[in-house]
């Protein structure tokens, strides 16, 4: 596997490595200018891989229990999973498997540069500890609950316009808490998604949607909200500012309950099922924004069951 001392050559490109034990200080690395020649695009995820090699070996029982969830929500319905082995899993694990998690989505407001974390994938399967640093940077860019990232992990910046391509990403100026980027986060990835919807509402116009896709925003009682295959957003209106602190989210496999300073706001009966795991909150102004992945990938002709 990669050393990190192999990405100490300083003329690359900065990125850096968060390590799960909070002893050890966030370090920045460098990506090689070779490599980033070599491998246009995002190089990270090629030159991290090596990183997550190892021949640790996953857990059977956890394999076993994350597949069993995951035929339940239908997400592998066509898959043989008699051929997803422990020792297939092994074998994807020490060549090195990364998953890239995207804190701040690239937009306009940010001259189209974004952040991702990038991980081990087998991490829970090989029972590495939590990242709590990592958890606390995407909690500070709105996700809600913050998500579970095991093991070390990378954090870097890509630029995605007039090109993609890895731009510089420093331990301390972009790490610590107060960093400009993060403090624009939530309002960013909300206009991220906004353009995500007017390019596809442009791809069709004349195409009558289904309610709350191609960037239509479908309209209910106190709440509006938006879809596609993967997942649902709900923007839900407040008369006035609201206060994090007094917001409670309780997600349930078809319903989602919100109170609001012990008082409950809204409850909503889903059309079908939703990944509990899945699912984040964020306040922006007067509006609680709430994201849903759905356990089974398909357009929902409504909301509410």
């Amino acid at each position: 596997p990669r050393s990190t001392k192999e990405a100490v050559d300083k003329s690359g490109v900065e990125f850096c490595l968060i390590p799960q034990d909070t002893s050890k200080p966030i370090q920045t690395l460098y990506l090689p200018k070779s490599f980033v020649a070599e491998n246009p695009g995002d190089a990270l995820p090629q030159y991290v891989k090596p990183f997550f090699a190892d021949s640790r070996t996953i857990d059977s029982a956890l394999l076993q229990e994350q597949a069993t969830k995951h035929l339940a929500a239908g997400k592998f319905k066509d898959m043989d999973m008699s051929r997803v082995s422990s020792a297939a899993m092994n074998a994807v694990a020490a060549q090195g498997s990364v998953e890239t998690f995207p804190v701040v989505r690239p937009a306009d407001t940010n001259q189209f540069h974004g952040v991702y974390i990038y991980l081990d994938e087998m991490g829970m399967l090989k029972k590495l500890p939590p990242n709590t640093r990592a958890s606390s940077i995407a909690g500070s860019c709105g996700f809600n609950p913050e998500p579970i990232f095991y093991g070390d992990v990378f954090i870097g910046r890509v630029r995605t316009k007039p090109s993609m391509s890895n731009v510089p990403f420093v331990a301390g100026k972009d790490t610590n808490r107060g960093a400009e980027w993060m403090q624009r986060a939530i309002s960013e990835n909300l206009a991220w998604q906004q353009t995500a919807n007017s390019i596809a509402a442009a791809k069709n116009p004349e195409q009558a949607a289904v309610a709350g896709t191609d960037g239509n925003v479908a309209k209910d009682d106190n709440f509006e909200w938006t879809q596609d295959e993967e997942e649902i957003e709900l923007s839900v209106n407040f008369d006035d500012a609201i206060f994090k602190n007094a917001v409670k989210v309780k997600f349930m496999p078809k319903s989602v309950k919100v109170i609001y300073d012990g008082e409950q706001y809204l409850e909503l009966k889903l059309y079908s099922a939703i990944d509990v795991d899945g699912c984040t909150w964020t306040v922006e102004g007067s509006k609680l924004i709430i994201t849903a992945e759905k356990a089974d990938p398909a357009t929902w002709p409504r909301i509410r069951i």
